[in-house]
């Protein structure tokens, strides 16, 4: 990072610094989404519609800005956008907006290879705004975002520390299902095939995806149901806001192929749901639920393991249990990938 010899913009070692500015999200909505649509590795919690949804439901408390990276070159009204960094600027100091016990992941949507440049000039936005520092959490600590926050602030003359936050265990996906169940330690591997031996010799088991938006809104009140039913704590975390939140958000995301509700059926009756996002290549398992009559059947962890097999037949890289160690994940094969905290302190 240098300044231009002639007072322009300052410029960033590969190029000038992206253009930042804070826009409307109702302006950026659209453009947002398309930047999205067009970036592979690109998660829901990035998502124009989560943000929205989360913000009408969850977000009282916050003060939202969204801050738009777009390419330096030409008029700043027709730059490509490179990137959105949503912010809650409401606290002491800014961090990215939304709620981890919600969010697994940082909203934040950087187009690939501009890590470095966006991370730079979200530091320079911050010493021009005043800010004392800034919480990035929610980052993969093998993601490209971390170390450019990092090298950031070395650049600057900023204290930057991080420190762990969560594992996301994370099962990387065989071309088959029996090379799956092959790959999983034998204890775990024989439960699993004994278990679904017992499920099928007791009834007509079947398991099927809701993907579209109306099919998504039949079936949504059913995981819900589910959710409550199955575990005291999730009755608990279900809060009338969390469940309208659930509500929007599975049937927003379904309409851009990012969401799915998965039914495990026993003798034609719903057994367990799982609410499964889509992105970057994987599944991802966000939130699920199970009727707990049929509890001794493992309707529960079977489902779970019926998603791994759905996903590896859609040609799924990755099935990623999201955050959390419940036992299940370890069982049905999950890694742990660590999800850490960059906390930013100006000079």
């Amino acid at each position: 990072m240098s300044d231009a010899p002639d007072g322009g913009e300052p410029v960033f070692e590969d190029g000038p610094l992206p253009l930042i500015t804070s826009e409307r999200f109702e302006a950026l909505a659209s453009e947002w989404a398309e930047l999205h649509r067009s970036t592979p590795p690109a998660l829901p919690f990035s998502h124009p519609i989560w943000h929205e949804a989360w913000l009408r439901h969850c977000g009282a408390g916050a003060f939202p800005v969204f801050l738009a990276l777009r390419s330096p070159t030409g008029e700043e009204s027709e730059s490509p956008l490179m990137g959105v960094i949503p912010l809650d600027v409401g606290g002491a100091e800014p961090r990215f907006l939304g709620d981890p016990d919600l969010s697994d992941h940082s909203g934040a949507l950087i187009a690939p290879g501009q890590e470095a440049g966006a991370a730079a000039a979200l530091i320079e936005w911050l010493m021009e705004d005043l800010s004392p520092g800034f919480e990035a959490w929610g980052l993969p600590e093998a993601g490209r975002l971390r170390p450019a926050l990092l090298a950031a602030a070395a650049r600057y003359g900023w204290t930057a520390s991080e420190e762990p936050e969560a594992v996301t265990p994370t099962v990387e996906l065989p071309e088959t299902w029996e090379a799956y169940v092959a790959a999983l330690p034998k204890k775990y591997r024989h439960e699993l095939r004994r278990k679904l031996r017992n499920l099928e010799r007791a009834g007509d088991v079947a398991f099927e995806s809701a993907t579209a938006p109306g099919e998504v809104a039949e079936v949504v009140e059913g995981l819900l149901g589910m959710m409550r039913e199955s575990r005291e704590e999730k009755a608990a975390f279900l809060t009338p806001e969390r469940e309208a939140f659930f509500r929007d958000l599975a049937t927003g995301l379904s309409e851009h192929g990012l969401a799915r509700i998965a039914t495990l059926t026993f003798d034609g009756q719903p057994a367990a749901r799982i609410f499964a996002l889509e992105g970057g290549g994987a599944t991802m398992l966000y939130n699920s639920g199970f009727d707990p009559s049929l509890s001794q059947l493992a309707v529960g962890l079977l489902s779970k393991a019926l998603l791994v097999r759905d996903a590896i037949e859609r040609d799924r890289s990755a099935v990623d249990f999201l955050r959390g160690t419940e036992p299940y994940k370890r069982h049905l094969g999950g890694r742990p990938r660590d999800i850490v905290i960059v906390r930013l302190s100006g000079a």
